[in-house]
């Protein structure tokens, strides 16, 4: 069985790796980087929790599960039905942009910057980075 290790302490362990090395922060970062992509890439996901503006709306994401690609692409599957879309990562800043241009009134709540507030290597807690929306999004890997 997988631990659920914060991403951060693996963070810890790939700069106490390159603390040890001289001129090697490019390396570094690409290492964090990796092990970020990997994390999202690596399965599908299911919304396991979405308030907004303290509505409870977690049910209407029920039948969807999402799947990020290391192109910066992602779909969100309804049964057979696909919406795409992309997504940005920035490693350093702890946010995630996505965008799903012609997605229905549900998917397109996912259309922000989100600032993760907390994480393991199977769940993300996020909240919008601008601070004027009230939400909160849990995204777990599927089983």
């Amino acid at each position: 069985m997988r631990k659920n290790y914060p991403i951060f302490l693996l963070f810890i362990g790939v700069l106490a790796i390159g603390a040890g090395m001289t001129g090697c922060a490019k390396k570094v970062e690409q290492i964090k980087k990796n092990i970020v992509v990997d994390a999202i890439t690596n399965g599908r996901w299911i919304v396991q929790s979405f308030t907004d503006n303290d509505t409870d709306i977690t049910s209407q994401f029920a039948p969807y599960e999402f799947q990020f690609h290391e192109d910066g692409t992602v779909v969100g599957y309804k049964g057979v039905v696909e919406s795409p879309g992309t997504w940005v990562g920035d490693v350093n800043a702890l946010t995630i942009f996505s965008n799903f241009p012609a997605a229905n009134d549900t998917i397109v709540r996912l259309n922000e910057t989100w600032k993760i507030i907390n994480n393991t290597y199977t769940m993300v807690e996020a909240k919008p980075s601008n601070g004027m929306r009230i939400a909160t999004l849990t995204l777990v890997k599927k089983p």
